[in-house]
């Protein structure tokens, strides 16, 4: 099997026929056609469905298509690597997260022992998972760290599973209350109530705009009453707005983790004694990759803050 062969069938696959293929490719069609055919030989697997001006790909076809795709992926990023000019980065690392703000606090904590040492780390917040497994499948990143509520755990696993991503659960936490020193509601020692949150102005971080799902104020019905809505998209402005106004922050943390890696007077959690819904974090990789040591080092401080 011929990387070649490979290639074409996908400019095929693409084109929707052969002749206009091997016009993209400057090949001629039998030239093309015998390519293909060899590799649906080698394979032992029927490609495409010879039509009258066209092909359609078979049930087998498509799911080699796509896995066609990673392949030349994969080919042109080691293609692009073998061009760039030869340069010691040090260490390298990287991170994505989606929801999680105590992914970006532990990679704080990280970065912070290794930057006089000479590395190369990148962390990255990504608007939705379609983007994060996008850019994993790309191999663009080492792990990622995510953040999904209870109502669309079935969703995720089903689209990392088709993904050939794994999926390594850190824990499950309970949605709370956060308010700062202007709100009413800061020192408060029992939990309260959903109704006790509709007299106030939420804040929120995240994908709201792109991916509703990742709204808790959505999730939890929280928006059909508040007074009023402010969407952001970083933690460090939403927990501004809550320190300096009266808003209120939903947040999927247990109280005594939450001090842990947000360690702030300023602000007061409260849990929620009548919400059932819960946030489900847990870390990402490509199935195919091991981990990096510096990887599993940078696991075992987000793990503390858990």
């Amino acid at each position: 099997m011929k990387f070649d062969a490979i290639f074409y069938a996908l400019e095929v696959a693409d084109a929707g026929s052969f002749s206009q293929a091997a016009r993209n490719l400057y090949l001629s069609q039998p030239n093309l056609s015998y390519a293909v055919r060899q590799l649906e030989q080698d394979l032992g697997v029927q490609l495409f469905h010879r039509i009258s001006g066209g092909v359609i790909l078979t049930e087998e076809g498509q799911e080699l298509i796509e896995r066609f795709r990673i392949i030349r992926r994969e080919y042109d990023q080691i293609r692009e690597l073998s061009e760039l000019p030869r340069r010691n980065y040090g260490q390298q690392l990287r991170i994505g997260s989606l929801s999680s703000s105590r992914a970006s606090r532990a990679f704080t904590r990280f970065a912070g022992s290794y930057a006089k040492e000479g590395c190369q780390f990148s962390f990255l917040n990504y608007a939705s998972m379609d983007e994060l497994i996008e850019e994993m499948n790309a191999n663009k990143l080492d792990l990622a760290v995510m953040g999904v509520f209870s109502t669309h755990v079935k969703t995720m696993y089903g689209k990392l599973k088709a993904h050939d991503i794994e999926y390594h659960l850190i824990g499950r936490n309970p949605v709370c209350a956060v308010v700062g020193k202007s709100n009413p509601l800061y020192g408060r020692q029992e939990p309260v109530t959903m109704k006790d949150l509709y007299p106030f102005t939420a804040v929120q971080y995240g994908p709201t705009a792109s991916d509703p799902s990742h709204s808790l104020l959505h999730e939890t019905g929280l928006s059909l009453h508040i007074a009023g809505e402010i969407c952001v998209n970083g933690s460090q402005v939403f927990f501004d707005l809550i320190r300096q106004t009266d808003v209120i922050g939903l947040v999927a943390a247990r109280p005594e983790a939450f001090q842990k890696y947000h360690n702030d007077p300023e602000t007061w959690i409260i849990p929620i004694i009548d919400c059932d819904l819960e946030g489900e974090f847990g870390w990402i990789k490509p199935r195919r990759t091991i981990l990096p040591e510096l990887a599993l080092k940078y696991l075992k401080i987000l793990l503390e803050l858990y």
